[in-house]
């Protein structure tokens, strides 16, 4: 199986045709690799823009890429054709560096051919989560490229960053770096219909407490103290992304701010608690809003469920 590693450049403007605003590719950049992960093939490509003509300053500054250089570009379709024959026949699987070039890439596929789905990409993987579980850095924040980078050790010099082909080339070399056969197949997609719904899910907060996709249980919650189920003394009110309501103890006496939140994901509904033991009643009841910053313990996630 070869691995195409691809990266690509956008400039995004008002355009007059979208009347809106719009991302536009200005340039692809792909290497292909082996099953050892031996480069086989690079490609290069100069997009000629249609939609938004003036690049941008912080475009400019990033790639160094001129409006002269891109009007001597091609067409997106031309790009595409020319991405799809690089690609070949043989089975691949497509990485990019998150998922946001494969945005970008759906939003012009959709305007200039009428389709969101690639042409070229028959199976997926997140190369900046793969590289984030490899160097043990975690979900939590995302990780760019050059930092990846310098915690892995790869040599950057001579690599012009911001320019595709130049970040597509460093991209493989972590790869290469990092690559394990067994911690690598979980992360591969098959580009099917589940994917691009799965890609296009927007990820949401519940904030109607009547909604029935809310598992009336989770406000349930127990005293650290004696395991009482404690009672609400005020309604669950909602309060940014969750709910939130003091507790309190009808056996012992101990108060509690409780925080609940109900994120609506494509697997289902997962959701979040906190409790946190009442001191101070204004402390306590910032502290509970941000969830972060509390000292309380949670007292568990529930895994999804079927919506």
């Amino acid at each position: 199986m070869a691995y195409i590693i691809m990266d690509l450049e956008w400039n995004g403007g008002f355009s007059e045709r979208t009347q809106g605003y719009f991302n536009e590719i200005m340039e692809i950049g792909a290497v292909k690799l082996d099953n050892r992960r031996q480069v086989t093939g690079e490609f290069h490509v100069v997009i000629r823009p249609l939609l938004v003509r003036r690049l941008s300053k912080l475009v400019r500054e990033m790639t160094g890429i001129t409006e002269e250089e891109l009007e001597t570009g091609v067409s997106f379709s031309e790009a595409i054709a020319s991405m799809q024959e690089f690609v070949g026949l043989e089975p691949a699987v497509l990485l990019t560096w998150s998922t946001t070039d494969l945005f970008m890439l759906e939003e012009n596929l959709c305007y200039f051919q009428g389709g969101r789905e690639i042409p070229f990409m028959t199976h997926y993987a997140d190369l900046q989560a793969y590289c984030q579980q490899r160097l043990g850095t975690g979900a939590a924040q995302q990780l760019g490229l050059e930092a990846a980078c310098r915690i892995a050790e790869i040599d950057e010099e001579g690599v012009d960053h911001h320019r595709a082909l130049d970040d597509s080339r460093l991209t493989a070399r972590l790869f290469a770096r990092l690559f394990d056969q067994e911690s690598f197949l979980p992360y591969i997609r098959p580009a099917d219909r589940e994917f691009y719904d799965r890609l296009n899910f927007k990820v949401s907060y519940i904030g109607d407490i009547d909604s029935p996709l809310i598992d009336r249980t989770a406000f349930r919650f127990l005293c650290d103290s004696c395991e009482a189920e404690l009672k609400p003394e005020k309604d669950w009110k909602p309060r940014g992304r969750g709910f939130f309501a003091p507790l309190l103890c009808s056996v012992c006496g101990n108060r509690y701010h409780a925080r609940v939140q109900f994120k609506r994901t494509y697997d289902g509904v997962t959701v979040k608690r906190r409790l946190t033991p009442h001191s101070d009643p204004e402390e306590g009841e910032s502290r509970g809003n941000g969830g972060e910053k509390s000292n309380g313990e949670e007292q568990g996630e529930q895994a999804p469920g079927g919506v």
